[in-house]
């Protein structure tokens, strides 16, 4: 029982210490910063792309956001579906910020 309990508490602790390491972003994701935001409507890059059906936003400290909280400026990861709509945005931490340059 005793080996049980430290167990699960060892685990626990590792799982938390990932967590605050970093998020985990998938491999295909892209770079490219928000040059402004007229929903649904997004200008990365100057390139003019779509919000999709279900897409999701998140902040810096990963939690979804709504596309109208969308900062007008913003260096950003994000993901296109297979019709070219942006499907997933994360918008950078400083620390990404500086690691993506």
């Amino acid at each position: 029982m005793l080996k049980s309990i430290l167990m699960l508490v060892l685990f626990s602790v590792a799982f938390a210490q990932m967590a605050v390491a970093g998020r985990l972003l998938p491999q295909d994701v892209k770079t490219g910063m928000i040059r402004g935001v007229e929903y649904p409507q997004v200008n990365v890059d100057g390139t003019v792309y779509k919000l999709s059906p279900g897409s999701r936003v998140f902040d810096q400290s990963n939690r979804s956001i709504l596309p109208g909280s969308i900062p007008q400026s913003a260096r950003i990861f994000y993901q296109l579906n297979p019709q070219g709509e942006l499907s997933k945005v994360w918008i950078m931490t400083p620390d990404e910020e500086v690691s993506s340059k």
